[in-house]
């Protein structure tokens, strides 16, 4: 009895451990994002079926301790504001190379104050609703709020649904050595849905947006960047 314990445990063991050992290493993945002032990335794709470009640039980056804070110019969805729409300006803060809040101009800027201020703790700055991304380790990886990682329908929050081989000379201006790995992310809420292909030290390498009721297709690749 003793003996059929064991073998019903061990496998609980194994996958705890190899859980764990996970996400002790991600501290010491690539970074997801090169963020260097003067670093673009260069999208090209369809929207509607109407052929779109945009550069994502970085603007500024502000250290403080284990922070980061990226002001960032363009974002792949800024093509969907219409005819005359304008690439947009937003914040990226990294807490240590593990955890990405993705914020508003307005924020970025207060946070920069912070981080300016050396009797600010950062505490409080960021919530778990601006959750962006986290260090990668394999399929299956979920983050997102805290309130919906328990939805039984997997919905509005991030999922790792792929990990598979990139090769990076398909994009002008790398000078990285491949293959490195590439993750398929997901967000599906009721009424839409999002998939970023993102590489490690590249960022992300595809953004496609579609919506189940007006139509909405979006789907952008990365065709050039400058990364330091």
């Amino acid at each position: 009895m003793k003996r059929l314990k064991i073998y019903l445990l061990l496998p609980m063991v194994l996958l705890l451990f190899s859980f764990g050992a996970c996400k002790r290493d991600a501290a010491f993945h690539k970074p997801v994002f090169k963020l260097k002032e003067g670093n673009f990335w260069n999208y090209q794709g369809k929207f509607n079926g109407q052929a779109v470009e945009l550069r994502m640039d970085v603007k500024q980056v502000k250290k403080e301790g284990m922070l980061t804070l990226a002001v960032i110019r363009g974002f792949p969805t800024d093509v969907m504001e219409g005819v005359d729409w304008e690439a947009m300006e937003w914040g990226l803060l990294v807490a240590g190379n593990e955890h990405y809040y993705k914020v508003a101009a307005k924020r970025a800027d207060s946070i920069i104050r912070c981080l300016s201020d050396h009797g600010c703790t950062g505490e409080g700055i960021v919530t778990d609703a601006d959750l962006f991304m986290e260090a990668l380790c394999d399929t299956g990886q979920t983050f997102g709020e805290a309130v919906h990682l328990t939805r039984n329908d997997g919905n509005y929050c991030w999922r790792v649904v792929e990990k598979s081989a990139f090769e990076p000379t398909s994009i002008r201006g790398l000078k990285l050595m491949g293959p490195l790995d590439r993750f398929a992310l997901t967000y599906k809420t009721v009424s839409d849905e999002v998939t970023m292909d993102v590489v490690p030290e590249i960022g992300i390498v595809r953004y496609r947006y579609s919506h189940h009721g007006s139509p909405a297709e979006l789907d952008m690749k990365l065709t050039e960047a400058k990364l330091e």
